[in-house]
């Protein structure tokens, strides 16, 4: 799709997000991520750091001039500062509201203010059909929009060392990935590599020294990096206690056409049921599972490859609903101008 430059503009405060990235260059747009070095990311500076963020993400605004503006959150800041962007600039404002935004222990104080922002948002999009009953609910115009599915050519193939089959566990070491348990799963697969992805500065040195031999620490990854890791697996697993989540690895692996094993969670299971092996948060569950998606490769690879058509096609569709809304509300500004000129 050709880029509209400066008209349509997708806004996070983040290091790296591929949903984000994906997703200005799918509305004829483009993407920005706001991840500024100063004042610095320790936790008492936080209040400084949103009001550096802000400032940088107006300055952003102002030499774009969106005509229409996607913004993630959380943080809840980054839509605020939109929303005030909105009201002294009018443009289309769509609020991109990740699972966190709503159900995390971290974001629950800002439930209220989320829903004073969605009532003043032209549309928000949501990661589940949870999200958006609950988000229709409060009288807001509520889009499910899938995450987009990667393919290979987008992947830095990784290097296998060892002949034995290779397990990438797809995370970042969140406070929400039962990593000690994944690394007794792993104990209980000896003739398996296990890899984690993530960065290990976030890992406790108490569970990190109790990984068993087999079990790998790829460290931080690029994107890239990261989707070849997943492509050379004979599994992906992605393991979570969030039963609200929806996982972005799981994206990763069906669009990538990998077996996958998840966490046995509501959401997960809705999405992904058809093409993954689901099992609880044990290490004998999660061994077991992935066992039986290494046995049963061949046939998940297949189920995945279906599965990417029919959420292909649901992100599609909801793509196409967002343009129209962006092209509508342009036509409508153009009108305006010309009959301001006349």
């Amino acid at each position: 799709m050709k880029p509209i430059a400066g008209r349509r503009l997708v806004v996070a405060w983040d290091e790296s997000q591929p949903r984000t990235r994906a997703l200005g260059p799918a509305l004829g747009g483009e993407s920005h991520l706001i991840y500024g070095g100063w004042p610095g990311r320790q936790v008492a500076l936080l209040p400084l750091r949103y009001l550096a963020d802000a400032s940088r993400m107006w300055r952003v605004l102002r030499s774009r001039r969106p005509e229409a503006l996607v913004v993630i959150s959380p943080p809840t800041v980054a839509p605020l500062v939109g929303c005030v962007w909105s009201l002294v600039h009018p443009c289309l404002l769509v609020v991109d509201c990740h699972t966190a935004a709503l159900h995390s222990p971290k974001w629950g104080w800002t439930l209220p203010l989320h829903r004073l922002l969605f009532c003043r948002a032209d549309a928000v999009l949501v990661h589940t059909e949870e999200d958006e009953a609950r988000v229709s609910r409060w009288g807001v115009p509520a889009l499910l929009l899938p995450d987009d599915l990667p393919d290979a050519d987008q992947a830095d193939p990784s290097f296998r060392s060892t002949s034995v089959p290779r397990v990438v566990v797809a995370g970042s070491f969140d406070r929400n990935e039962p990593v000690a348990l994944t690394l007794a799963a792993a104990a209980l697969l000896p003739d398996m590599e296990v890899r984690l992805t993530g960065d290990v500065r976030r890992l406790a040195p108490n569970v990190r020294s109790k990984a068993p031999a087999n079990a790998v620490f790829t460290g931080y990854l690029s994107y890239p990096q990261f989707l070849g890791e997943l492509l050379t697996a004979d599994v992906v697993a992605a393991f979570s206690t969030d039963r609200h989540i929806m996982n972005r690895a799981a994206f990763e692996a069906v669009g990538l056409g990998r077996p996958l094993v998840l966490s046995d969670l509501p959401g997960l299971r809705a999405r992904f049921g058809e093409a993954a092996v689901l099992c609880r948060n044990e290490a004998a569950a999660m061994a077991q599972a992935i066992r039986q998606a290494h046995r049963d490769g061949h046939e998940l690879a297949k189920l995945s490859q279906v599965l990417r058509t029919r959420l292909q096609a649901q992100r599609e569709a909801a793509l196409a609903e967002l343009m129209s809304m962006m092209e509508m509300a342009s036509a409508g500004w153009s009108r305006g101008r010309v009959r301001s000129a006349s």
